[in-house]
């Protein structure tokens, strides 16, 4: 059994982005690549879209960390979940639920009811992890990436206690 962490959230600030992007990958790989297509996986690493992601939207992220070092971080756009990651050698100790109700608790104080979030098939442990917090998936379409490979994202929303 994996003991849960004390961890605290924070806003993050500017001198966060390196760790922000370098555990957004981490994360994007550990979850992602046991069935991912490998042009999927090349193509990703040669974008590099958490890279210049993360040095935009730095100010709309919060981060989970103990002491000093970033475990997860969140953030939201309007209703929705954008980002979920938690760093893959501290995962299933709590730190994606408390990241969860943070991001959830924050949609809510900007007035909106449902929560929205996607996440792509080749996420293995994303549906288990989204059931189990009350998510129910709410539609699939499919997205053609640059490789030529079409995926399926799949969309879970959740309804917030008012």
């Amino acid at each position: 059994m994996t003991m849960k962490l004390a961890i605290t959230t924070r806003s993050a600030i500017k001198t966060d982005v390196p760790g922000l992007i370098d555990l957004a990958q981490r994360s994007w790989l550990s979850g992602n690549c046991e069935l991912a297509p490998i042009q999927v996986v090349r193509d990703w690493i040669e974008a590099d879209s958490e890279g210049e992601r993360f040095s935009e939207i730095w100010p709309k992220v919060t981060v989970a960390e103990q002491g000093s070092r970033i475990l997860g971080l969140t953030s939201t756009d309007g209703r929705e979940i954008a980002d979920l990651w938690v760093h893959p050698s501290f995962q299933r100790r709590g730190i994606g639920r408390t990241l969860l109700q943070v991001a959830e608790e924050e949609i809510q104080l900007a007035g909106h009811h449902t929560v929205r979030l996607c996440y792509t098939e080749y996420n293995v442990a994303a549906p288990r992890f989204y059931r189990a917090n009350g998510y129910t998936e709410a539609g699939r379409s499919p997205e053609r990436l640059s490789c030529g490979i079409l995926r399926d994202v799949i969309v879970m929303e959740k309804k917030l206690k008012s």
